[in-house]
C-alpha cells in the first residue's frame, strides 16, 4: 500500500493519469492484490489519496486499475464491482498472461515471466469482453493484447 502512495503523491502533478498496476507477474505475490478484500482496501485508499491530491494540486488525474488476464470469471466480476464501488476512472485490461500452454515445446518456454502477443491474445480478448458485460458503461476500459473485435461484439 505504501509503494502506491508514495508513487502516487510524487507523479500526481505531471502525471495524465495514473496506472496501478496488481497484474505483474514479475513481481513476488503482486498479483495476490487482485483478491476481493485486498483489492477493496487498496481502492478505497488510493481514492482517498487521489481526492486528497486533487485538492491539493488544483486537478484532478484519473487512475486505471491494470488487471491480469488469468483471472477466473468470478475475479473479474468482483473487480469490475469494486472498480464501480470505489469509483475508479478506468481499468487496463490487460497484463501479460503466466499461462505456457502456446509456447509448449518451444525453446525457452518454461522461463519465468509473462508472455505477450499471441499467448494473452484470447485471454484478453475474454477479460474485455466480460468487463464489458458486467460494467455496463460504467467504467472506461482499455484494451491492451486483444483482438479488436467490433464494438457491438463487445456488448453481448
Amino acid at each position: 500500500m505504501d509503494d502506491y502512495l508514495i508513487c502516487m503523491r510524487k507523479v500526481y502533478a505531471f502525471a495524465s493519469y495514473i496506472t496501478v498496476n496488481i497484474s505483474s507477474p514479475n513481481t513476488k505475490n503482486l498479483r495476490a492484490l487482485q483478491e476481493k478484500n485486498a483489492l477493496s482496501q487498496l481502492l478505497s485508499t488510493l481514492k482517498q489519496e487521489q481526492l486528497k491530491l486533487a485538492e491539493a494540486h488544483g486537478c484532478y488525474v484519473p487512475i486505471a486499475l491494470k488487471i491480469a488476464p488469468d483471472l477466473e470469471h468470478e475475479q473479474v466480476n468482483e473487480i469490475a464491482d469494486l472498480l464501480v464501488a470505489h469509483k475508479i476512472d478506468g481499468v487496463i485490461a490487460t497484463n501479460t498472461t503466466l499461462a505456457r500452454d502456446m509456447v509448449q515445446g518451444l525453446p525457452n518456454a518454461n522461463e519465468a515471466g509473462g508472455l505477450s502477443g499471441a499467448p494473452v491474445r484470447e485471454k484478453s480478448t475474454l477479460v474485455v469482453q466480460q468487463l464489458s458485460q458486467r460494467l455496463q458503461g460504467a467504467v472506461p476500459i482499455i484494451g491492451v493484447g486483444v483482438f479488436f473485435l467490433e464494438p457491438m461484439l463487445l456488448r453481448k
